[in-house]
């Protein structure tokens, strides 16, 4: 049974470290406290990898949650994000509605690590049909061929591989280029692509 006022001393947000100092443990202990924690439903966890790991404690149980776009993205990129807000999904979820989650957000990170994903697509109408819903249809297939560039990935089949508008759009707003890198990709999809090399670098697996 967890101690009602250990939650309360750590509710909140906390590291191992701060939630060591709040209750004055070691480090191995609080480990295995929150681990015990988070079994019980007290707690949430975010980070990982080259991110600090964050600890959501909350007085009440939590209802498992399905893994959301940060997670699916974490699970696959090197490239780790630190969510910036709780995404809640229900029902499937998967890299198909993970990619087109991660262009809709208009995050550059967000949609730079993405492109990780397209090797774990094993639905593609489910992902052309959610992409042409949301208007997106353009952006994946470009970031699906900028990905192919550098990347292993699942072969789109050839009935998927054309774009189905003619207005020109860029992948992520108020990123304007003017780099010729992906000038053949530019022109087959109708859309601006903003990453340098730099950028690819970080979700090369190193």
């Amino acid at each position: 049974m967890v101690n009602e006022e250990t939650l309360r001393k750590l509710e909140g947000l906390h590291t191992v470290e701060t939630a060591a100092r709040t209750l004055n443990l070691t480090r191995q202990s609080t480990i295995n406290l929150l681990s015990k924690l988070k079994n019980e439903g007290y707690v949430t966890v975010n980070g990982g990898g080259k991110q600090p790991r964050l600890y959501r404690i909350m007085m009440r149980k939590q209802r498992p949650r399905s893994p959301g776009m940060f997670d699916i993205i974490n699970k696959y990129s090197p490239m780790k994000l630190a969510p910036w807000y709780d995404h809640q999904v229900h029902g499937h979820y998967g890299p198909e509605e993970a990619v087109v989650d991660a262009i809709q957000m208009q995050s550059f990170r967000a949609i730079l690590a993405s492109m990780r994903l397209f090797n774990h697509i094993t639905d593609w109408p489910r992902l052309y049909r959610l992409a042409r819903e949301k208007g997106v249809w353009q952006k994946v297939g470009a970031l699906y061929d900028v990905a192919g560039t550098y990347f292993h990935e699942r072969k789109m089949p050839l009935r998927y591989r054309h774009p189905v508008l003619k207005k020109k759009e860029s992948l992520i707003r108020d990123y304007p280029t003017e780099l010729q890198s992906f000038l053949p990709i530019e022109q087959k999809w109708n859309v601006a692509v903003p990453f340098r090399r730099g950028d690819i670098a970080k979700v090369m697996n190193v």
